[in-house]
């Protein structure tokens, strides 16, 4: 097995469930959790629902208070309500505390949450650089983008990652409003124009999955002065609806790179449509389909950014 990401844990996991069922996902997810560094919120999610749904209920319970009592996680009070594999929980007094401990936490967190960013500059001193801002995907956040993106800055670009506003669960936030996705991430570029150390005319866009599709609907609205995009896995159910619009990019000589797994069930459908067109539209691309990739980054994303920044993007 190549070396476990966060979204290859949860997307094995997923694929095992479909193809041999709740006890060798739950087996599997349990056996590799530990592996996983950073936020483990949707990986305890993953790991008490299937427990649940396998007939192991005491330790789905124990799963549960680790997660929500000791850690400190929540969950979407809706979704613990609603979710048929917590079924066989409801009957205990602890899961209804849970439950209503988690309603609070969610009540709270939506209350204050807003917008943020985290920004990596490049070594060199000075100013001018190239700015290139990533978007994570829906239930994500910055930290996995920095993960992904951290070597932006090492070829000279300054790295801005913006975290979405709508929050799902502890440490999960998505794009759902797209709107309200683009209306952000255009306030946080005027907020790094402030920066002074940034080239306003050397600006790219990178996201993935439902942030390459905020990316896109904000490079289509025209106000930002996007040269490029960096696409990886991106989810874009809308396409279609979007097809004459992407004239704009090839009027405004923006380039792309679009990276899609040839195993990404989520997404390469739409992928390869949205690719379709910008042949059609006559838009500078690069398209890099990854064998064997599902829905997740590639392991060598690192030298396919370097490619992407430096050759494919002409942004100099």
């Amino acid at each position: 097995m190549t070396q476990l990401t966060y979204t290859k844990l949860l997307n094995e996991t997923l694929e095992k469930y479909v193809e041999s069922g709740v006890e060798e996902a739950y087996q599997f997810i349990t056996q590799h959790a530990d592996e996983i560094k950073g936020d483990h919120a949707q990986i305890y999610n993953f790991k008490y629902s299937l427990a649940a749904a396998s007939g192991r209920e005491e330790e789905a319970l124990a799963i549960m208070k680790e997660a929500i009592i000791e850690k400190g996680h929540w969950y979407s009070y809706e979704y613990l309500k609603e979710d048929e594999d917590l079924n066989s929980l409801r009957k205990y007094d602890d899961f209804q505390y849970m439950l209503d401990l988690c309603k609070k936490r969610e009540e709270e967190a939506k209350e204050k949450a807003k917008p943020e960013m985290d920004v990596m500059m490049p070594s060199a001193n000075e100013e001018g650089h190239p700015l290139l801002i990533a978007l994570h995907g829906n239930q994500e956040n910055n930290r996995r983008t920095e993960e992904n993106w951290h070597t932006a800055p090492s070829h000279g670009y300054v790295l801005a990652m913006p975290q979405s506003s709508q929050i799902e669960f502890s440490g999960g936030y998505s794009w759902d409003d797209i709107e309200k996705g683009t209306q952000e991430l255009e306030a946080h570029y005027e907020e790094l124009k402030q920066h002074g150390s940034i080239n306003e005319g050397q600006l790219i866009l990178g996201g993935f999955s439902a942030g390459a599709r905020v990316a896109l609907h904000t490079i289509l609205k025209g106000d930002l002065p996007v040269k490029g995009f960096v696409f990886v896995g991106p989810w874009l159910p809308d396409i279609d609806e979007l097809a004459d619009n992407l004239e704009y990019l090839a009027e405004q000589g923006i380039e792309g790179y679009v990276i899609c797994g040839d195993q990404d069930q989520d997404c390469l459908e739409d992928t390869n449509r949205f690719v379709e067109i910008l042949k059609e539209k006559n838009v500078q691309h690069t398209y890099k389909v990854i064998e064997g990739l599902d829905h997740d980054y590639p392991e060598n994303f690192n030298t396919i950014l370097e490619n992407a920044l430096e050759d494919v993007i002409n942004i100099k």
